[in-house]
């Protein structure tokens, strides 16, 4: 009887302090609980890219969004969305609450920018 108490005391216990880590702390547990946050909880925020900067390790990029100026730092998966995302482009980016500063953004979509100064008729496959 007594071990029983203790499992679910100390299972009490850590759901608790999980809780309460969450509350103070919420970027230590997002790597862990993302996957359990239904999707509806986020908001998809799609904006035109004005400005991207790259540093060492990390990836600046702002975003004209209808509810304002988003600037966005990225330091992981710096490469691929430096590779992925270019100036001008629509960018589609999931976020929990819209600010004006985020970090580490799931990107969703990109959309290449539909005029192409280069080209002037569509691109045919060469038989």
């Amino acid at each position: 009887m007594k071990a029983w108490a203790g499992f679910f005391g100390g299972c009490i216990l850590g759901f608790l302090s999980a809780v309460i880590i969450d509350l103070v702390a919420p970027d230590l547990l997002t790597p862990y609980t993302q996957q359990f946050i239904p999707a509806n909880q986020f908001e998809s925020v799609r904006g035109t890219v004005i400005k991207k900067e790259r540093d060492l390790n990390r990836l600046l990029m702002t975003l004209s969004t209808p509810k304002g100026v988003l600037l966005a730092t990225f330091t992981q998966k710096v490469e691929e969305i430096d590779l992925l995302v270019a100036e001008g482009y629509a960018t589609t980016v999931r976020l929990r609450t819209y600010s004006p500063f985020v970090e580490n953004p799931v990107v969703e979509r990109v959309e290449a920018s539909t005029t192409d100064p280069g080209s002037d008729s569509p691109p045919t496959a060469a038989q």
